[in-house]
């Protein structure tokens, strides 16, 4: 009896069938070392993108301008002061456009336009500007240069009679080379008063595109006046006797009138 119950507490369901050494060989349970992220089943369309770090095309251009006054204010050796310094490295828009207010009101009368326009033609150190890259320089020293030879044959005839013995003129002859050198003495002493005037503004970087055309229009003005002047001889009794230095100085006259009168003109055109 013993011996039937043995054997049935042998095949009880309490009882594992399963030996020692089944568990010992029994596979080892598998873990995920890397777990699988939260989008992985998302499409990558539908994926949230990271936000680019962007500029304003506004800032941007605040900070081209920035930039190009501060190399104007070390290049001329300006003061930069403290509160200027304070800002240079600042990340915040606000703060970037109260820098560009100091700035526009340290380098004054220039302004980043004019600065960058006067920068184009620098040399490649970047040190100083080549005046005869800029068009408008050019056709002035080519205008002085002919008005200067036509005024000195001008005044070798007409004031001189230097070819008198050689050459025998005729009286339209004569009042076409007089007209000749009065034409090219104007135009001389305009030059003599704008090619200064132009190279200041180069040296300033005051010169911008816009302002060719006043410079034109005030050269024409300046010349007419000048033209009308001599040939009416109205300053002939206050003045020296020589009269190429007497056309000269009318000229010039008529120059700085037509540079005040435009620049007038400019002015109110801006308001």
């Amino acid at each position: 009896m013993n011996a039937i119950f043995d054997k049935i507490k042998n095949r009880s369901a309490y009882t594992s069938e399963t030996s020692e050494l089944e568990l010992e060989n029994a596979p080892e349970e598998i873990v995920i070392a890397k777990t699988i992220e939260e989008d992985a089943f998302i499409p990558a369309e539908n994926k949230t993108q990271p936000i680019a770090n962007t500029k304003t095309h506004f800032e941007t251009l605040i900070e081209k301008e920035i930039e190009v006054m501060l190399q104007f204010n070390v290049r001329k050796g300006k003061k930069i002061t403290s509160d200027i310094g304070s800002l240079v490295e600042t990340k915040k828009l606000s703060h970037k456009i109260v820098l560009h207010e100091m700035l526009k009101d340290a380098v004054h009368p220039a302004t980043p336009k004019s600065i960058h326009y006067v920068n184009q033609y620098r040399d490649k150190l970047n040190s100083r500007v080549v005046l005869l890259r800029i068009k408008i320089f050019r056709q002035f020293i080519v205008i002085a240069i002919i008005s200067a030879l036509l005024s000195g044959l001008g005044y070798g005839i007409i004031e001189l009679g230097l070819f008198t013995d050689e050459f025998i003129f005729t009286d339209t002859a004569l009042f076409t080379i007089n007209q000749l050198y009065t034409i090219a003495a104007a135009f001389f002493g305009i030059m003599l008063y704008f090619i200064p005037k132009l190279i200041k503004q180069v040296d300033n970087s005051t010169l911008t595109t816009h302002k060719i055309p006043f410079y034109w229009m005030a050269v024409l003005l300046g010349s007419i006046s000048a033209i009308i002047l001599i040939n009416t001889k109205v300053f002939a009794p206050y003045l020296i006797d020589d009269t190429l230095l007497h056309n000269l100085f009318i000229a010039a006259v008529c120059g700085l009138a037509a540079d005040i009168l435009y620049g007038n003109i400019q002015a109110v055109a801006q308001l």
